[in-house]
């Protein structure tokens, strides 16, 4: 296949202009630290509605919603199908064929579709329930980019076997964490308040204000995890209960209003080692709030156990950086490699170290190396995040 012509990147952004027109509106307020930016036009490539000429026969799409904080739904307006052949960390085993594509925000797949009948079609957006995506014109399919396919004939094929995808390991005996995703009450009645006030309750997606189990009035919510690991957090959650006290005219940060395990993100602080070479098992909880994470690690690829309490769809059973988590949990296995550790501390301008040995003799024990990492969450550094640290024993 040819780069730009039969095999193709499509990369799809919302965006928002100021009143006047002259720039993208990209101001931070309440409703968007709750619920997270979005706009009112669609961009492909950074172009609405573009078009674009292809070859007859196969055409290979390579999608990535680069919106902020809005799902897609992507599908074809003649509904032929897709074909999956690869997720945001490599190719799958087999193809995957789809009607429509649900596509969290960041995440990347690769598609096959045939073009060889000639017609001319649209890659659209399905409407989603999705607090605040409800709104005009992603109430109804949107057309994203057309699709021309020309008479010269494509030189690509589609095969029946792409990789051989390794099996999943066992988790018995391997480290277990637990990471609750939570919402300062005050952050979520507030954001959620001024998005009603300012869209009506269309944008609330069915939502009532009241849609998380959390207690802002001071109660508490149980959350009993077993033995998971909940190292490094600012408060004991196994078999305990969070405190949700809060006074309704105190101020806040709302750029540290979401946390992990009752922390707000520290870059220089890890909350918890991860040990080189081993295999972890990792619980993302977004019980007790309602809203859809995309939870992101960087520099890294997993392998979904179970996502919202199900197994994965065929197409997501392979290597991936995005999964989503909505109101339940969300399992992944993780794999922690040398070369995970310097992409990692590569991205985030943090430089190997090693341990000085006691004595003060100047010299290094070459017992420990430390990187940091973080976890992206929603799009933002003012969402979900947190630093783990990298050992080698």
């Amino acid at each position: 296949m040819q780069w730009g012509e039969d095999d193709v990147p499509l990369i799809f952004q919302d965006k928002q202009l100021t009143k006047d027109g002259a720039k993208i509106d990209y101001q931070l307020d309440i409703m968007r630290a709750a619920v997270g930016w979005f706009g009112d036009m669609m961009l492909t490539n950074g172009v609405q509605y573009p078009q674009q000429a292809v070859p007859r026969g196969w055409l290979r799409l390579r999608l990535l919603n680069g919106c902020n904080a809005r799902s897609l739904d992507i599908a074809t307006s003649d509904k032929r199908p897709m074909y999956v052949i690869a997720s945001d960390g490599g190719l799958l085993a087999e193809p995957v064929k789809v009607d429509s594509l649900p596509l969290l925000p960041g995440e990347r797949f690769e598609v096959m579709i045939d073009t060889s009948d000639g017609k001319t079609f649209d890659m659209v957006t399905l409407p989603v329930t999705q607090m605040g995506m409800t709104l005009a014109p992603f109430d109804q399919p949107l057309p994203l980019v057309q699709i021309l396919p020309l008479r010269v004939m494509a030189s690509g094929s589609m095969p029946d076997k792409l990789v051989d995808l390794p099996p999943l390991p066992s988790v018995e005996g391997v480290q277990s964490r637990w990471l609750q995703l939570m919402m300062d009450p005050q952050l979520d009645q507030q954001g959620m308040q001024a998005l009603m006030d300012r869209y009506g309750h269309q944008a609330m997606a069915g939502m009532k204000m009241d849609h998380g189990s959390m207690d802002s009035k001071g109660g508490a919510m149980q959350m009993d995890h077993g033995n998971m690991d909940m190292s490094g957090g600012a408060m004991k959650m196994d078999h305990g209960s969070m405190p949700m006290d809060h006074a309704k005219t105190a101020a806040y940060d709302f750029h540290n209003g979401n946390k992990i395990n009752g922390q707000a993100f520290n870059m220089t602080k890890p909350m918890f080692n991860a040990e080189l070479g081993k295999v972890e098992k990792w619980t993302i909880s977004g019980e007790g709030d309602a809203m859809l994470h995309p939870f992101h690690i960087h520099g890294t690829q997993f392998r979904i156990l179970s996502e919202n309490g199900k197994p994965p769809a065929p197409h997501r059973a392979g290597w991936k950086d995005m999964v989503s988590v909505n109101g339940w949990r969300s399992e992944v296995l993780q794999r922690f490699s040398a070369a995970v550790q310097r992409l990692r501390m590569q991205n985030h301008f943090t430089r190997p170290r090693k341990r000085q040995q006691r004595g003060g003799n100047g010299r290094h024990s070459g017992g420990e190396q430390r990187g940091t990492f973080c976890l992206f969450i929603d799009g933002q550094p003012i969402f979900h995040n947190l630093a783990v640290g990298m050992v080698k024993a």
